[in-house]
């Protein structure tokens, strides 16, 4: 669909109003407009048009409704993962955060529905484990809610989506511990996380304990964690220094507090005296 068709970001918003309100069915509209409007949009720095309404019906019309058919999910797979999820990747303070944070908020939806029906290939699932580690691994742009522009949360938008691939059946236990370190790494970083991130991002790797991941590779992060600690204070500044032992500190209480609703106690004192240690 070329940019002429494409609706602009108020008429947009007027007809996704009708459409959350009940006014107007998407099926009444022209229906292939309406959706690549919303995908070209997604990334809009007016929050409510991007959260309040792209995203929320994106969520209507895929889980709530099952509307969208394997056909147009798949084009909307495809098409995020080509222009959408690394668009300005790298750059640390500009608007392109929202359309990579909300493209992983997309795919996690996708993935989801994918569980139940599957429409996706083995090849497509493959490109997207290894596009979303690259993705981890490139974002630097880690705002939480940005004032005037609502939330960003790129790194716990992007958790969700690794959520949803963890659980996936085409995902076996010999990808668990590529996707453990990438996440985290994803703690173990200098700009202060603020906004739960760190229950985000246990979210995954809970889940790859229920996969069947064995405890031992988490243990053996958590025995490592001081040494790198170490490393980190010789090579930062003591200001990002102290923000790395923060969220590393946050993640370890919110995983002990975590792992007290499950049956999971060596995995539970690793974390208490890896705590003890900070």
């Amino acid at each position: 669909m070329n940019e002429e068709t494409i609706y602009q970001e108020l008429d947009l918003k007027l007809i996704l109003i009708d459409i959350k309100d009940g006014t107007v069915r998407l099926q009444e509209l022209d229906e292939e407009r309406v959706i690549q409007s919303m995908l070209h949009h997604i990334g809009s720095t007016d929050p409510e048009l991007r959260d309040q309404l792209i995203y929320t019906l994106f969520y209507r019309f895929i889980i709530e409704d099952d509307h969208l058919t394997d056909e147009q999910l798949t084009d909307l797979f495809n098409t995020t993962l080509k222009y959408h999820l690394f668009h300005g990747i790298g750059e640390t303070a500009s608007d392109t955060v929202f359309t990579r944070a909300f493209s992983t908020l997309l795919i996690a939806l996708i993935v989801y529905q994918d569980r139940q029906r599957e429409f996706l290939s083995e090849a497509d699932l493959d490109m997207l484990k290894a596009k979303l580690l690259a993705y981890l691994d490139c974002e630097i742009d880690t705002r939480g809610y940005v004032p005037g522009k609502g939330w960003a949360h790129s790194i716990a938008h992007v958790a969700d989506a690794f959520d949803e691939l963890v659980l996936h059946p085409h995902l076996d236990e010999t990808e668990f511990g590529e996707m453990l370190e990438a996440l985290w790494d994803k703690v173990m970083i200098p700009s202060l996380y603020v906004h739960d991130e760190d229950e985000r991002l246990l979210n995954p790797i809970f889940a790859l304990l229920e996969r069947g991941m064995d405890e031992q590779e988490l243990i053996v992060l958590l025995e490592d964690l001081p040494a790198r600690l170490s490393v980190q204070k010789q090579q930062l500044e003591p200001e990002p220094y102290w923000h790395v032992v923060h969220n590393v500190k946050t993640f370890l209480k919110s995983f002990f507090v975590k792992l007290s609703e499950t049956n999971r106690p060596t995995l539970q004192t690793a974390v208490s005296e890896t705590l003890k240690q900070m």
